[in-house]
């Protein structure tokens, strides 16, 4: 998520679920089978995230749930993330900046 909401709403530039716990790593260009994308700020299922010109400030969110959720392709990442959050207790946050230049 862009930390900068727009129009006062939390801004998704990339949405996955359905991640195995047993995942080690995310091959670039690549989803691990069983990956579900949700829709982005934009409206569209997939990845955008590449400011314009200068800089930006992202939120990686990373949760290990007690049980299975089953979102589908496509899947809002707003109602996801309700859900995730009331499953899970706990959230690992990570923040990173990137610039265009």
């Amino acid at each position: 998520m862009n930390i900068q909401p727009v129009e006062e709403e939390l801004f998704f530039d990339w949405a996955v679920a359905g991640l195995s716990p047993d995942l080690t790593e995310v091959e670039a260009g690549k989803l691990p089978r069983g990956a579900v994308v949700g829709r982005n700020g934009f409206g569209k299922t997939g990845y955008e995230i590449c400011p314009p010109s200068g800089a930006e400030t992202y939120m990686f969110t990373v949760l290990a749930l007690p049980k299975k959720l089953s979102p589908g392709q496509g899947l809002d990442p707003s109602a996801l993330r309700k859900d995730v959050l009331s499953a899970a207790g706990s959230v690992g946050l990570l923040a990173l900046s990137y610039t265009r230049g």
